[in-house]
């Protein structure tokens, strides 16, 4: 049931019992909307650990077979492997600040928004890594001139990639944070006129 159609029906009922029973579905929705933020947000820091992770011991696997250690390769492990700590501890400290919200309705849908507003920004930075990486996967295929056609391929390959990237990082990352902001607009909306008290 939708928000709109919720508060058509404390509009219209007079029966405080089933007044409460619509306030418990509402808060229920809003539950669900913060723990799907909290799981989004797991699981884009999970497969950001484990691709930087895969695909640094790869980079380490080739040098090593090849016993070809290249200034590129091994900056651009280690750029890896920096990263991959980086989100490690910003998903420690993410975790760290779960529980500090209020035990409210409105808590519940701030600590959505901030779970969100996390995932925003570890796909922006996602973005910049991207390009660091595209930049070092590019010099390494041009090391070699007769093989200039390959650095050519992998340019395209990181162009379509980069604006893939950024299609979903407005599809799904920012238009997901807008709607948990327009959830909590129409919450105070209805604490504003009675139907509802967010403080519960």
């Amino acid at each position: 049931m939708e928000f709109d159609e919720m508060k058509k029906i404390w509009d219209t009922q007079s029966n405080v019992a089933m007044y409460a029973i619509d306030e418990e579905a509402l808060h229920n929705r809003v539950i669900s909307k913060r723990n799907k933020a909290a799981r989004n947000a797991s699981k884009m820091e999970g497969i950001l650990i484990f691709s930087l992770l895969f695909a640094s011991g790869i980079i380490w696997s080739a040098m090593i077979f090849k016993a070809n250690y290249e200034l590129p390769s091994l900056v651009l492990s280690g750029i890896m492997l920096i990263v991959a700590g980086a989100i490690f501890l910003g998903r420690r400290k993410r975790m760290s600040w779960q529980n500090g919200f209020e035990n409210t309705m409105l808590g519940d849908i701030d600590q959505a928004i901030a779970n969100a507003s996390y995932q925003v920004a570890l796909s922006k930075s996602s973005r910049w890594l991207y390009l660091t990486v595209s930049v070092f996967a590019v010099l390494s295929v041009f090391n070699e001139a007769s093989e200039w056609w390959k650095g050519l391929l992998v340019t395209l390959f990181f162009i379509v990639g980069y604006f893939a990237a950024r299609w979903e990082h407005k599809t799904f990352y920012v238009s997901q944070k807008r709607s948990l902001e327009s959830v909590r607009k129409k919450l105070l909306q209805f604490q504003e006129e009675g139907n509802v008290e967010t403080g519960l």
